[in-house]
């Protein structure tokens, strides 16, 4: 499998570190095939912030983070939450992040990020975030 690896730009905006490719990025399962739009602003992890300092600092975990957070923005692959929640599990394991890390994170996800489900349109870079 190829997995998309572009360089990530982060910046902190409105006081939150986010995250952002320049290129498009294509991510398929063969189940599912997503595709995030250059410039969409990510996170990194949807968990509650004692937990980002611990996980958020590797591109694994990152990665992995940027199709679920397109997943919880956009909400167009028609999948539920802990669909997507599952498909971010598997991005995890595809970008090789161990077993015990993967499931620690996936249960702070399914905890944390329950109120951020479809409630905010997704973002993107501008001119001004470089």
């Amino acid at each position: 499998m190829n997995l998309p690896k572009p360089i990530l730009h982060t910046d902190f905006i409105d006081g939150e570190r986010l995250y952002w490719a320049s290129e498009q990025m294509q991510f398929d399962s063969g189940e599912h095939l997503i595709i995030i739009p250059a410039g969409f602003l990510s996170d990194g992890l949807s968990i509650p912030r004692l937990f980002r300092s611990i996980f958020s600092q590797s591109p694994s975990y990152i990665f992995a983070g940027v199709v679920h957070d397109w997943l919880y923005k956009l909400g167009t692959y028609e999948v539920t939450r802990k669909e997507a929640d599952k498909i971010f599990l598997y991005w995890m394991k595809q970008y090789g992040v161990g077993w015990l890390t993967r499931r620690t994170i996936y249960r702070a996800v399914r905890i944390g990020a329950r109120r951020t489900w479809k409630v905010r349109p997704p973002s993107y870079a501008t001119e001004g975030c470089k």
